[in-house]
């Protein structure tokens, strides 16, 4: 079989990757730390070829490609499921002659690109770069009235790393030294943005694009505790306004045809300051925050969505992979909205929890018998930060339907090196 290389995959859908390429004609060729996972997740790495490296450092994995060159030389294609890896994944790509994600992922990347193409659907942004930081040249006094303060983020980055929020009185120094502190690479030309803090309810637009057509599949609505994502409901559609569903579909729609991107899932994220439906309030503001363009939602989405529509996690991956990859021949689309459905999918619900102090997790007991599926993310012996410090806290991930997932949920116990613990977690709002 032709081999794809996979460069960035979470717990959850780790379980399952394996078996959708081998399905859809391929072998799949990691490239990650096995020993970043729990031994759950990890199993699904026996019999694929796996390569040891840490994903987060860019030269190890250019060296690591360098240094065995059987890796690109038996391979035909190289993607991933962060879109924070794909301008990493481009440049693989380029070096080794491999097929690659739709260029417009890697560009779209970049909160900054986002903001660029489509400004007026976006929180009031200022894009600028380390080097501008340091020398005070970022100035939020001089860009638009933000009465909730600033959200300082890297451009590139996801799960809440490297993320500050700046009171409204913040001056050049005071991002200068925000960026200083952040524990964020101080290269020169490392992009960050500024925005307005928005403040409103979390949600995302699921979709894909297929030859520049955007195909819609439903939206989420999400629970944070600070900079860490705790939660999501799956399909959210009739907690939202028609105007701020409209809002959201007009800026997926405006940021494909902008960017010229054809092929690829989607999974972007706003905030909606209001839109409760029935709502005398409900507005019809939202605003983009991250266009997570060429990927399908992380944590739970993928069992979410199968869940949903009744459908098998691997047909979902196998899709989403092969349909990112606009020189690879796509596996069927699954039937998310299938002539003759139910009108309604299944609600669902993911909780990503974690704990309220860092501690090490030593194992975690999970109740016999339940219907939702439950991954450890953290491995047995791993240390997590308390929850929101942003998603490296998730402990593990429970998935199921809406109507179960809190009794179980309430079941689970977190052994630590401190004793057991309860996890910390909110239901959506």
């Amino acid at each position: 079989m032709k081999k794809i290389i996979i460069l960035g995959v979470n717990a959850v859908s780790l379980k399952y990757l394996p078996q959708a390429l081998r399905t859809a004609g391929y072998e799949p060729v990691f490239l990650l730390d096995p020993t970043a996972f729990s031994a759950q997740s990890a199993a699904a790495l026996h019999g694929s070829a796996c390569y040891p490296v840490d994903i987060e450092d860019r030269a190890a994995v250019l060296r690591l490609l360098a240094d065995h060159p059987a890796i690109t030389e038996d391979a035909f294609a190289i993607t991933g499921l962060f879109d924070e890896k794909f301008p990493l994944i481009e440049a693989a790509a380029a070096a080794y002659g491999l097929c690659r994600p739709d260029p417009a992922a890697a560009r779209l990347a970049s909160k900054a690109e986002v903001a660029r193409i489509i400004p007026e659907h976006c929180p009031p942004t200022s894009r600028f770069t380390a080097a501008e930081a340091r020398r005070c040249a970022v100035d939020p006094a001089a860009a638009a009235p933000a009465p909730h303060g600033w959200i300082l983020k890297p451009a590139e980055q996801a799960g809440g790393q490297g993320v500050v929020h700046l009171p409204p009185d913040a001056t050049a120094r005071t991002v200068r030294d925000a960026v200083a502190a952040s524990g964020m690479p101080d290269d020169d030309g490392y992009p960050w943005v500024l925005q307005a803090d928005i403040r409103g309810r979390l949600i995302s637009l699921e979709g894909y694009v297929e030859e520049g057509r955007v195909v819609f599949i439903g939206f989420s609505l999400r629970g944070r505790i600070g900079w860490t994502e705790v939660s999501n409901l799956l399909p959210a559609d009739d907690r939202l306004s028609p105007a701020v569903r409209d809002r959201c579909r007009a800026a997926v729609t405006a940021l494909v045809e902008r960017s010229g991107m054809t092929q690829g899932y989607f999974h972007s994220e706003f905030l909606a300051p209001e839109g409760l439906a029935g709502s005398a309030a409900a507005g019809d503001r939202a605003y983009l925050i991250d266009a997570n363009a060429g990927r399908l939602g992380g944590g739970g989405h993928v069992e979410q969505l199968a869940l949903a529509y009744g459908l098998d996690p691997a047909e979902i991956l196998a899709h989403v992979v092969t349909l990112g990859l606009p020189d690879v021949p796509t596996s069927p689309a699954p039937a998310y909205h299938a002539a003759g459905a139910s009108p309604s999918p299944r609600s669902t619900t993911a909780y990503y929890y974690g704990l309220e102090q860092e501690a090490v997790v030593t194992s975690v007991s999970v109740p016999p018998g339940g219907r939702c599926l439950h991954t450890q993310v953290v491995r047995d012996g791993g240390r997590v930060g308390a929850a929101g410090t942003g998603d490296s806290a998730w402990v593990g991930v429970l998935t199921g339907p809406t109507e179960d997932i809190r009794r179980e949920m309430a079941g689970i116990v977190v052994h630590t090196a401190d004793g057991p613990r309860r996890p910390a977690w909110t239901p959506t709002s």
